[in-house]
């Protein structure tokens, strides 16, 4: 069964299948992989803004990570840094950026299962989408990239806000349900019927990885794949 029906109740589902809500919008032809703001402070159970289950998001990125790679693929990040000042840090809600731990430089860098390669970009962040105050869409365009695939944290934060950007500069999205995490489940499956039912496929990593297989020198080979949603049970 898919992630949120423990959550969403089934005369919500039925009211947004009857609206014509959710389903499956397909890959493109030219995708990308998206890491968001897998450093540090969002993986090591140390910092304030690690997710439960950051480390088991690591690790399946980094098989995605893998396919993108040998598939010739463009990949690209996304991290914050350390504010200077209350403007810099701008609004936020949380105090845990505040903590003496989140002024040291290695709480911002991506973790070393994930290191980018010299020629994959970063975009460095101040609000919760990627694509927001960034070069992201431009480096996409430069690209020729059609599909987005995001991966990352945390699911009901900057994933979404990521996905909701992509979305609306009209690439197609896709999230692979096993690569993000959130810092509790209810938030994590919520956000994902969210995005499933207006803004992309949350589908499976099998599948996702399905799909990169086609993928040769950046562009997938047959698209035309039937792809289902999520229907794994881990919590987030």
């Amino acid at each position: 069964m898919p992630i949120w029906d423990d959550v969403v109740p089934p005369e919500e589902r039925a009211l947004y299948e009857h609206g014509g809500w959710g389903g499956v919008a397909g890959f493109g032809k030219k995708p990308a992989l998206l890491v968001v703001d897998m450093y540090t402070a969002f993986v090591d159970p140390a910092y304030p803004y690690a997710s439960p289950d950051a480390a088991q998001t690591v690790t399946a990125i980094r098989e995605l990570l893998t396919q993108a790679r040998a598939s010739a693929m463009p990949v690209l990040y996304s991290r914050a840094e350390a504010a200077r000042n209350v403007a810099e840090r701008g609004r936020w809600k949380g105090k845990g950026r505040l903590q003496p731990i989140m002024a040291r430089p290695e709480a911002y860098q991506i973790v070393p299962e994930l290191q980018p390669l010299p020629t994959e970009s970063v975009v460095v962040k101040t609000a919760p989408s990627a694509f927001h105050g960034t070069n992201l869409v431009s480096q996409l365009v430069v690209h020729a990239v059609d599909t987005v695939i995001v991966t990352g944290a945390v699911t009901s934060g900057c994933v979404r806000a990521t996905v909701v950007d992509a979305f609306s500069f009209g690439f197609r999205v896709v999230v692979a349900a096993e690569c993000v995490c959130d810092r509790g489940p209810t938030s994590h499956k919520v956000a994902l019927w969210d995005i499933y039912t207006r803004y992309g496929d949350v589908l499976p990593m099998a599948d996702v990885l399905a799909y990169m297989r086609t993928v040769r020198s950046g562009v997938a080979g047959d698209a035309r794949v039937t792809h289902v949603a999520a229907s794994h049970s881990r919590g987030g």
